[in-house]
């Protein structure tokens, strides 16, 4: 299977599997596209959560996780704090999943938050294991 196959499967099995984990995620159209001065990238999945009030944007690595991953990130958090669904909705939390070889990670990429805002949504720690787990069972069953 070639690295784009393996990502499609792995990218169906994440979606089914965190939208079980919890009804609290409602998935908006995938392959959302980000274009900043001339460079262009996907979020592979985008998500909004009920619970935390927020967007979630998912982007799927093969291979090590590098400085500017995390920027373009953030950047694409800026992007969708411009365009929340609901005017009181909190600042988009990222997610980049890598895989390499036979391990699996999980980064959790945030903006500067607002104070108050990290008491109010201590569930970034179970939130991250969630997605960590759902990623180890998505690339289990994708390699099937």
């Amino acid at each position: 299977m070639n690295e784009f196959d393996m990502k499609i499967a792995i990218l169906n099995k994440f979606e089914v599997l965190i939208q079980e984990a919890s009804p609290d995620f409602v998935l908006i159209p995938p392959q959302k596209r980000f274009s900043v001065d001339d460079e262009h990238r996907v979020v592979d999945l985008l998500f909004y959560h009920h619970d935390i009030q927020c967007l979630i944007p998912v982007y799927l690595k093969f291979g090590d996780l590098h400085r500017d991953d995390i920027e373009w990130m953030k950047l694409n958090l800026r992007v969708l704090d411009e365009h929340k669904i609901h005017q009181d909705d909190e600042k988009a939390i990222g997610f980049i999943l890598c895989v390499q070889d036979n391990a699996e990670h999980i980064e959790l990429v945030q903006q500067e938050q607002d104070k108050g805002w990290i008491s109010k949504n201590l569930i970034k720690l179970p939130l991250r294991q969630i997605f960590t787990g759902t990623l180890q069972n998505a690339v289990r069953q994708a390699r099937k």
